[in-house]
């Protein structure tokens, strides 16, 4: 059964197909994804609290680091000067730096263990790391910005947009961490490294920051919260018909997999389309969520 629903997403036009294995534990995952707010409307769970909690500390970590870090580089004029004294100084705002830098370096290292966990305990290749058809669809998206092509193509959890913000991201993270320790280290790392190194280490170090500050608070800010507006990351959740528009290979799956959770033998098998989308909008059906009395009531049948 489908539910016509008025959205701006165009109709996907089905290009191959690929089959997926799913396991008990991902079809529930999948079918607990779909809820039903207090007024009646439907919607998917994006992102669980836990993720929403870590994006949080990140970005209070790189704010607060990004404000203490040019507070120390812009000592020297009247706007420096100011925000060091409204930090209360220059050695506080060094500890406030480093206290904030810590906290950067222990949401890291979870965000590591959980990508650790993914591969070796879930096998599963985490959605954020960048795969073969990304390749593809940056050229599409590149064709269609340069007004060659007006296809554009379907996302599944995340666009290819977020994926290169999310590289750099980790490797500047990963940048400014070593060079701020050799910075907070100098005499340490000057016993196995000439000198120089911890010069080049502070140029690095202020660079590599005024990097992720434009990636994250104009371009990542921008494309997302601006653009897209799509304010998921904190409050957790989607509509169908933004799922539809925004990442229609993700809402695939989810219903996908939903609709097979009252199975009784596991993995399970789904059909996956390769979608490229036409630009031009039109009213699409989008299937409904399989209700979960629905599949308990296939679960009874079966037993």
């Amino acid at each position: 059964m489908t539910d016509p629903v008025e959205t701006s997403a165009p109709l996907a036009a089905i290009k191959s197909m690929r089959t997926l294995a799913v396991s008990e534990r991902q079809a529930k995952s999948a079918l607990a994804r779909f809820k039903t707010d207090k007024s009646g409307n439907s919607y998917i769970v994006r992102f669980p609290l836990l993720i929403r909690l870590l994006h949080g500390l990140l970005l209070l970590a790189i704010t607060v680091l990004a404000f203490t870090g040019l507070a120390q580089v812009m000592h020297g004029n009247f706007l420096g000067a100011a925000m060091l004294r409204l930090l209360g100084g220059l050695d506080s705002t060094q500890g406030i730096h480093h206290t904030f830098a810590i906290l950067l370096g222990i949401v890291a290292l979870f965000h590591l263990l959980d990508v650790l966990e993914s591969f070796f305990v879930r096998r599963q290749v985490p959605a954020m790391l960048p795969r073969l058809k990304d390749l593809a669809d940056a050229f599409q998206s590149l064709k269609v910005d340069l007004g060659i092509s007006k296809k554009i193509p379907a996302h599944d959890r995340f666009t290819v947009e977020q994926k290169v913000v999310y590289l750099v991201v980790a490797l500047g993270v990963l940048v400014q961490g070593v060079t701020g320790l050799m910075r907070l280290f100098p005499i340490r790392i000057t016993e196995f490294l000439p000198g120089i190194a911890v010069t080049y280490a502070g140029i690095l170090h202020r660079w590599n920051a005024i990097l992720i500050i434009l990636v994250v608070f104009i371009w990542h800010l921008y494309q997302v919260h601006v653009r897209d507006h799509n304010l998921s990351i904190f409050t957790g959740r989607m509509s169908v018909a933004e799922m539809q528009s925004d990442h229609p290979l993700e809402l695939e799956y989810l219903q996908k997999a939903a609709a097979v959770s009252g199975s009784e033998k596991f993995p399970i098998r789904i059909e996956m389309s390769r979608t490229v989308q036409m630009d031009a909008p039109r009213k699409t059906s989008i299937p409904t969520p399989p209700a979960e009395d629905a599949v308990s009531s296939r679960q009874d049948s079966q037993s």
